[in-house]
């Protein structure tokens, strides 16, 4: 029932925003490669007249935390890894004034700015707003496609007449999002005809700035961007458009585009369409994306569990977080799959541990009975070795409605339930819980929309770690 094996081997699921594994630049070029072929011999039958958004957060890492923490807002903020030792992985708008970059040690950074404040990262919390945010963004409109946790485009087309022009559809957005994240959690908006462009000009004015390309303007903003700023070529790319005499956005549109098809096969065809200003690449919606198969919810622990209480829980709050997101999207899962991950000398080597699956009598969306499968999957009633790692997910997903039983009464446990996602989803995370999730040492402790996330993080202005 229950296996060893080497961790590296294994592929976790991650909970927050759902399955997102289509999205980002691999999905986007995918569909300009088929969307464009109505214009590899007719530049003239383009008929683009989109208005699409990107919508990018300023220091996402950091602002979640600077909401979350109010004695860290106005101050030096940098995000590291589980490890304290670890590099900075985000910094706050204020750190990197101070000449913190992503990717310094932690003393590096420390030697920059002596002010700076290090806090371990939360990916559940960044996920859990990025969720939040979406639900804003699609009462805006349906068709928002995720890019990354902190980036989303969004196809106004439609929607803009409604708000009088596209800068005044950018501020209400702005305020929708103020309203339900919180002051400190901003972002900034590019506004073109196309997703290309829209990303390529959403840096321009940021912090908390919109930034809207006109038609007009196209011609000479190709004039001045640099190859690499347009995402998607990246420096082998470059290098590659260098051979062939390519230095500039504006050479891209005007090399013949036999020349980049030989180089590049059919990515030559939506590299010549960058090169004059042209991405036909739709906003394709998360919702009509492939359907989510699995949830599940995963901890990298900041540090070593020795307690079988305490693990269970940690094993049980996960299971009601994966319980509520399955209430949620009316979803009911059958099988049940642990993953324990055992402390490690080294983060680079493998993690050692244990797991299994187990495949429930029914379909269920019941928080204790995924968790009374995860304690089946348990090899003994104590642990071996220190826990650093845990993983539970759920499968074989279906959409409907609960199996009745003549043993039990699956409705009230499941109004029950309901009525504590309520609570939750209302006040906060952990604002009524189990007893035995008391226990957990490390809760999430999410607040509602307005007040910040309430949640107390330990940081370090200094370390002893030697680089």
């Amino acid at each position: 029932m229950f296996r060893f094996y080497d961790a590296t081997t294994q592929t976790a699921e991650t909970g927050g925003i759902g399955n997102m594994a289509g999205t980002g630049f691999r999905r986007s070029l995918s569909k300009s490669i088929q969307a464009q072929a109505a214009a590899i011999f007719d530049l003239s039958a383009v008929d683009d007249q989109r208005i699409v958004f990107l919508l990018d957060y300023d220091s996402y890492f950091a602002r979640c935390m600077q909401q979350a923490y109010p004695p860290l807002r106005g101050k030096p903020v940098g995000i590291r890894g589980p490890a304290k030792g670890t590099a900075i992985i985000a910094a706050s708008t204020e750190a990197k004034a101070r000449g913190v970059k992503v990717g310094m040690h932690i003393n590096a950074a420390l030697r920059w700015c002596p002010q700076l404040i290090a806090v371990a990262a939360d990916m559940d919390m960044y996920g859990e707003i990025c969720t939040r945010s979406l639900r804003v963004l699609t009462g805006v409109t349906d068709k928002v496609e995720p890019f990354s946790i902190d980036e989303a485009f969004l196809d106004v087309t439609d929607v803009v007449p409604e708000f009088g022009d596209a800068h005044m559809l950018a501020m209400h957005i702005k305020r929708e999002l103020r309203r339900e994240l919180g002051r400190q959690i901003t972002c900034s908006i590019g506004i073109g005809p196309n997703k290309m462009l829209a990303k390529l000009v959403s840096h321009f004015h940021k912090p908390d700035g919109i930034t809207h390309l006109t038609d007009e303007e196209i011609p000479a903003l190709l004039t001045t961007i640099d190859l690499q700023d347009i995402c998607g070529i990246g420096p082998r790319v470059k290098r590659r458009l260098h051979r062939l005499g390519v230095y500039t956005v504006e050479q891209l549109g005007r090399i013949p585009r036999d020349v980049l098809v030989k180089e590049f096969g059919v990515l030559g065809h939506v590299y010549w369409l960058w090169g004059h200003g042209i991405d036909l690449a739709p906003v394709s919606p998360y919702h009509r994306q492939q359907a989510e198969k699995s949830m599940g919810h995963g901890l990298t622990l900041p540090e070593a569990v020795h307690s079988r209480r305490t693990l269970d829980a940690i094993l049980l709050g996960l299971c009601e977080r994966i319980g509520r997101r399955l209430r949620r999207g009316s979803f009911l899962g059958r099988m049940v799959a642990l993953y324990v991950g055992y402390e490690s000398e080294s983060w680079q080597g493998p993690m050692l541990g244990f797991g299994g699956h187990r495949r429930l009598p029914a379909h269920t969306d019941d928080s204790m009975a995924i968790y009374d499968a995860v304690q089946s999957l348990m090899p003994g009633p104590g642990l071996e070795q220190p826990v650093r790692r845990v993983n539970v997910c759920v499968s074989e997903l279906q959409r409907g409605d609960l199996q009745l039983s003549l043993v039990e009464d699956r409705v009230t446990k499941r109004n029950l339930q309901r009525a504590l996602d309520e609570i939750n989803e209302r006040f906060g995370d952990s604002s009524i819980l189990r007893g035995i999730e008391k226990l957990n040492k490390f809760p999430r402790r999410n607040g509602p929309p307005g007040h910040g996330l309430c949640k107390r993080y330990p940081v370090e202005t200094q370390t002893t770690d030697k680089e």
